[in-house]
């Protein structure tokens, strides 16, 4: 908000130490940080395009989603941040934008998320594996990763499945000619809560 208490000489002092560096070039540099309509759609579509091939369990896949997933993070945190900014002149931008709470103040987040229970996986006759677990507060998603070798090995493990749910999980991409050990967590943005205890999916 503007700092309608300041005197005279601070308010030309202040806008004397802005005139000198906003130049045409750094105004240019400003707008280039911004995404634009295009490369904001295409950011979108790479990340639901690499959330899909990510469930097949490869880990360049999975890295892949990581990334693109990062990428849209960062765009998304960029607008809101503008929309948010200019609402001193048009309070209405972050709704027009869909960025609407923006303008909202939350209190800082406490949330703890913690160990997630009764992990169950099932499985139909034609193949198609869910998953299931009690809600953990808090929570605004849930990651399920699978283990084909020893599940002592950190590195052995893989996503399998994301889902805003706690119920009706499919997971895909395993090997069913081998044994698999599965988990899951609950997600909060980029935290992760503890995992819950595994279950074994026999061949």
């Amino acid at each position: 908000m503007p700092n309608n208490n300041a005197s005279y000489p601070e308010m030309v002092a202040k806008s004397t130490a802005i005139v000198e560096a906003f130049t045409p070039e750094l105004y240019a540099y400003l707008l280039s940080l911004m995404p634009t309509p295009q490369s904001y759609a295409e950011s979108h579509n790479r990340f639901e395009e690499s959330y899909a091939a990510s469930l097949k369990g490869d880990p360049e896949k999975v890295k892949a989603y990581e990334a693109e997933r990062h990428a849209l993070d960062v765009a998304i945190s960029v607008l809101q941040g503008v929309a948010k900014a200019v609402t001193i002149k048009d309070p209405k931008v972050p709704k027009a934008l869909g960025v609407g709470f923006v303008t909202e103040k939350a209190p800082p987040s406490t949330v703890i998320l913690t160990v997630p229970h009764e992990f169950k996986v099932t499985y139909d006759p034609l193949g198609q594996i869910t998953a299931a677990v009690t809600r953990v507060p808090g929570a605004k998603g849930y990651q399920v990763w699978a283990c084909e070798g020893d599940p002592n090995v950190e590195s052995n493990w893989r996503l399998v499945a994301s889902s805003p749910n706690c119920r009706g999980i499919v997971i895909m991409g395993l090997n069913r000619g081998k044994p698999n050990w599965l988990r899951i967590r609950a997600m909060r943005g980029t935290g992760a809560g503890p995992w819950s205890n595994c279950v074994t999916l026999p061949t």
